[in-house]
């Protein structure tokens, strides 16, 4: 450990003794609430600036985002919001043009006036004259409205009760807000607190700070005060199935005990374990994005082994799939994006950027390298590996462009393209990003201002930015003089038009020439002017320090210390005490099996959005940091638990719970998983085992060189993708991945030519199954939309209409003609004629194709079509209703790829549950 990482991790511990202390003081020792100081005619004490006046100004709403706290201000007239900058809002009461304070003369000052309503004001009367609020607001006025004295700094808030319990509806309890100062002050400020609930339906809060029982279920109420922030959870139980009443309930895993623990308390009972045949579907989709084969579910439906479900969870963990479906993943949380990637020189070695992202982390998780490491590997990366001079860089990237060969780049030792797209230019996008992928914190509010639900300012922001200042994506000096003398040596310099020089530089390329390209790179220079000489940061205005809600005001990082400044920043996430970094991908992979993060939604963790469960997040976070990063361990803990495996079928106290894991949830398939079950539902047995290995040609591995899809599948499911939710990775949200249903994927999964072409392909179970019958399968893979116009047969001409079409044609034909008034009887009996001849041809292959063959079993070709598609064997009221339909239909074939299609358009395959 280095002595910076030892003051990192001081700093993070400071405040957590300093809250043992204070907390073993006694209550006699808090300090009366304001009103009750403040408030009489004989105080004589005064009030101040940062611990009253600005607190009580934010209780009335002077400085909140709708009056002079919104980034405009207010009639000429503007505060930081919250009042989180004292010298500021100091500033801005008693200086310029037209002071909104007079010292010493309370009942002149214009803020007294208007907030009392004496003088006019859009904000109508916010305090009531001779109020406890007016006579703070005077008494400080009176004492020479002094600023902040900063004797102490702000430490935390204690709040009690640390849960409210209700018994019954329209009961009330009061909160007590307590101050912790750096001095071991404590102070009621229940009075000068704000107070707001996350869901008014359960539990109100009144700004006095007494909350009531709205209705069943459980929420959180939330205490703002000064950079305080805590959130206290307050429930009412939805059933009587609480205490003695509450039935016994198997809890083999940690996880279970303590999401069975909170439902307890609020009175639900968990649901049902799922069947095996549900299980399998579940975890075979979550792990690895693929659907069992009809094989597999037989096998493990039969197995009587009682460890058949953590073995097939490791079974699961092993294939390449799992590898294929998690980095894709990891690349959606990282930004891994072509359109954002900076490069510019060639879009070939663009395109080994790209896929270089993916192959880097692909192997890493393929070989469940710790998390930490994989983290660490993005976060400190460079273009340059040690030793590599930058011509010797610019030839790996430009080879790799030339041999777009998978892994290619996946042996770096780091993988610097997340520092290279287009949003990440600027320091302030950098720390946004950083924030946002291995913290899951939305730092955007900090950049203008006080963040409205958490601790951070905007020179928090700024601080927490400076590390990225000597971070670079560009020419670096060396590189620089390579691309001069590429430019003189190709005459480039001399050539005007962009696309000249553009196709220039692609024939050297072509030719075997190395390109220059783009590094990132950390400039020592800008590195050293953070820190001069030396200095300690705490004495520099702009330093960057450690940003972490338990360490704001702690030590700050000399980054000059460093040759990476980000060094540093890796210490602290990788330290057990950091609040953010396990707990992120925690709560990220507990939603993608949940649908639902215990922290909602997963990319936004605030002290204002607290855990629904906190227990179990610490748990998960703690012991993931215990077994190293190891993301298998995760992924094995969660499903192996009873909550995973619950069924989806609710009972009366589970119904309407949404976050508390009593019940398995429906989810519809992410894009990726749904474009890849319709082909391999639909795919032969030979096929379906290929795909099995060859994940770069499914959707949930890499995307192609251009367009939405994998090589292998020539990007015919670019569309699907798009209009099932795959994000596109261009903003830092989670929410660019839609899991919401719409007309749109409906009518494509009944209409569209590529699920046509999905059935009816050479690769797939019913060709198969024609080729292995004697049979015939008609309709042809249906040309694109673009291609019909020039689709051509083998001899260079238009390929001549399916028999059924044809009939479909001439009886329209026919019918038109009969309707006309100028009707040609003579061509009426000609067409009439050829229909009756097609009719006769159509009739003769239907005799020859119609029935089942003896050794043919259409129950066993049903039973397979549900295996495939929704993973379970049908009922018999549905293989009735299928032999029915196959009966009636113009041969087996046709008919059994009604019923499949079928099958595909249910919500039940489109579906997780």
């Amino acid at each position: 450990m280095t002595d910076m990482h030892r003051t990192l991790v001081a700093a993070g511990l400071a405040l957590a003794g300093s809250a043992a202390s204070f907390a073993a003081a006694p209550a006699s020792e808090i300090l009366a609430p304001a009103k009750q100081r403040f408030g009489g005619e004989k105080s004589t004490e005064t009030p101040d600036f940062q611990k009253h006046v600005l607190p009580m100004m934010g209780r009335v709403g002077c400085n909140g985002r709708s009056c002079h706290g919104s980034f405009q201000g207010q009639g000429g007239f503007r505060l930081s919001l919250f009042g989180y900058d004292f010298t500021a809002d100091h500033d801005a009461l008693l200086k310029g043009e037209k002071p909104r304070i007079e010292p010493g003369e309370p009942e002149e000052s214009k803020a007294v006036k208007k907030a009392t309503g004496r003088m006019p004001h859009k904000g109508g009367k916010v305090i009531a004259p001779d109020s406890w609020e007016h006579k703070l607001l005077a008494r400080w006025i009176e004492a020479g409205a002094k600023p902040a004295a900063h004797k102490a700094s702000f430490a935390k808030l204690e709040v009690t009760p640390a849960e409210i319990v209700f018994t019954k509806p329209g009961e009330k309890i009061p909160l007590r807000v307590v101050a912790v100062w750096s001095d071991g002050v404590r102070e009621d400020v229940t009075c000068l607190a704000r107070f707001r609930t996350n869901d008014e339906s359960i539990v109100k809060v009144d700004a006095e700070g007494v909350v009531s029982a709205a209705g069943k279920g459980d929420t959180h109420v939330v205490a703002f005060y000064d950079n305080g922030v805590h959130a206290v959870p307050a429930m009412l139980a939805v059933s009587d199935k609480i205490g003695a009443n509450y039935p016994a309930i198997a809890t083999p895993t940690k996880i279970d005990a303590l999401v069975v623990e909170k439902l307890k308390k609020v009175g639900i009972v968990p649901s049902e374990i799922c069947t095996d045949g549900e299980f399998l579907r579940r975890v075979s989709l979550d792990l690895t994005g693929t659907l069992p084969s009809p094989a597999e579910i037989d096998a493990f439906s039969k197995s009587k082994d009682p460890e058949k479900r953590p073995l097939k969870i490791e079974e699961l963990l092993k294939r390449p799939a799992y590898a294929a479906w998690w980095t894709t993943k990891l690349c959606d949380v990282t930004g891994q994006n072509l359109g954002q990637l900076q490069e510019q020189q060639l879009q070939q070695v663009r395109y080994a950027m790209y896929r270089g992202w993916y192959d880097w982390i692909r192997k890493r998780v393929e070989e469940n390298v710790p998390y930490d490491k994989i983290v660490e590997g993005i976060v400190l990366a460079t273009s340059r590996e040690k030793g590599q001079t930058y011509e010797q860089y610019a030839k790996q990237m430009s080879d790799a462009g030339r041999a777009d060969k998978p892994g290619c780049l996946a042996d770096r030792e780091t993988m610097p393209f997340f520092w290279g797209r287009r949003n990440v230019a600027k320091s302030e996008e950098k720390a946004l990003n950083f924030a946002y992928a291995f913290l899951g914190v939305r730092l955007q509010c900090a950049e203008c201002h006080k963040h409205p639900f958490d601790q951070w300012t905007q020179q928090d922001f700024k601080q927490f930015t400076a590390f990225f200042n000597s971070i670079q994506y560009g020419l670096s000096p060396e590189a620089r003089k390579f691309d001069q003398a590429f430019q003189e040596k190709l005459g480039l310099k001399q050539l005007k038009d962009g696309q000249d020089r553009q196709k220039k530089t692609s024939e050297a390329y072509a030719k075997g020439e190395t390109v220059p390209v783009r590094e990132v790179f950390v400039n020592a220079a800008v590195n050293a002017r953070m820190n001069p000489k030396g200095k300690a940061a705490r004495n520099q205005k702009n330093a960057p320090r450690v940003i972490t809600p338990k360490v704001l005001g702690g030590e700050e990082v000399l980054a000059s210390q460093y040759s990476d400044p980000r060094e540093p920043l890796m210490e602290w996430m990788r330290d057990s005490s950091n609040p953010y970094f396990a707990k992120s991908i925690v709560n990220r992979v507990w939603a993608t099996y949940f649908s639902v993060g215990i922290i909602e939604p997963p990319d936004d963790m605030n002290l204002a959005n607290p855990p629904s469960n906190e227990a179990l997040l610490d748990y998960l976070a703690d012991a993931f940091i215990e077994h190293k990063f190891d993301l298998k361990w995760l992924h094995r803990e969660i499903c192996n638990s009873q909550a995973y495996q619950r069924s989806i079928k609710p009972n009366e106290t589970n119904r309407l719970d949404e976050r508390n894991f009593a019940r398995a949830s429906i989810r519809r398939l992410p894009a990726e998983v749904a474009y890849d079950a319709l082909v391999v539902a639909t795919a032969h047995d030979a096929e379906r085992t290929r795909l099995a290995s060859a994940t770069d040609e499914r959707s949930i591995g890499v995307a192609p060189r251009q367009g939405g899809g994998g090589g292998g599948r020539r990007n015919n499911d670019a569309f699907a993708l798009r209009i099932f939710g795959k994000p596109e990775r261009a903003t830092s949200c989670d929410c660019e991945r839609s899991n919401d249903p719409t007309l749109v994927q409906s009518l494509y999964l009944r209409n569209d030519f590529e699920v046509t072409n999905l059935l009816n392909r050479r690769e797939g179970w019913l060709a198969a199954l024609a080729t292995a019958s004697g049979q015939r399968l008609d309709g042809a893979e249906a040309p694109r939309p673009d291609q019909r116009r020039n689709a051509k047969g083998k001899d260079g001409k238009p390929p001549e209409p399916s028999l059924e079409d044809q009939i479909k044609s001439l009886e329209n034909r026919l019918t038109k003609l009969k309707a006309s008034p100028k009707k040609n009887p003579n061509l009426v009996k000609e067409m009439e004629t050829r229909l009756a001849d097609l009719k006769k041809k159509q009739a003769a292959l239907a005799a020859r194709e119609t029935g089942v063959k003896a050794n043919q079993d259409v129950e066993a070709l049903i039973r397979e079509s549900y295996l495939r598609t929704v993973s379970r064997p049908p009922t018999r009221e549905e293989i009735e209703i299928a032999k029915q339909h196959i009966a009636e239909s113009r041969n087996l074939l046709v008919g059994l790829r009604d019923v499949l299609w079928a099958l595909l358009n249910t919500k039940e395959f489109i579906t997780n549950h």
